[in-house]
């Protein structure tokens, strides 16, 4: 399975996805500031991470700075929101999970075309495009808490 075909897996389930990521956030003791989100709040750029991680595959460009807006976006939107540093970063660990976890099902369930060799390329970029991110995330939080000259 080429990742494209990969990615098409994914978009079908993009749903699903968000949807097993907001009740894992709801659910995670260590995350307390979704509580004053609706779910559309909480939902907000996840869509558009899972489909921008999506592009990625197809085009099967390593994740950077310039192409991973919707993180970025992300990420800034929870800092608005008042989230804590590691609020977010337990965020993408969880939406890492839920992507990993899909991918992974695919592949345990005998899907011949998703080779071991597809998997671990995929969800070496997805592992990428988490960590940038969650290095965007911090320089955001660092940023914030430098005094003011």
């Amino acid at each position: 399975m080429a990742h494209a075909d990969l990615a098409d897996y994914i978009e079908t389930r993009q749903e699903e996805i968000t949807s097993v990521w907001v009740e894992s956030v709801r659910q995670e003791p260590r995350i307390q500031s979704d509580v004053e989100l609706s779910e559309t709040g909480l939902r907000d750029h996840i869509p558009s991470v899972i489909a921008e991680i999506c592009d990625l595959l197809r085009s099967n460009e390593s994740p950077t700075i310039i192409n991973t807006r919707e993180a970025r976006v992300h990420a800034y939107v929870r800092y608005r929101q008042g989230y804590r540093g590691r609020e977010v970063v337990r965020e993408l660990s969880l939406l890492r999970q839920a992507l990993l976890d899909r991918i992974a099902e695919k592949l345990h369930h005998g899907a011949h075309e998703l080779t071991i060799e597809a998997y671990l390329s995929a969800a070496r970029l997805i592992n990428i495009y988490i960590d940038e991110e969650i290095s965007y995330a911090i320089s955001v939080y660092a940023e914030a808490m430098k005094p003011a000259q």
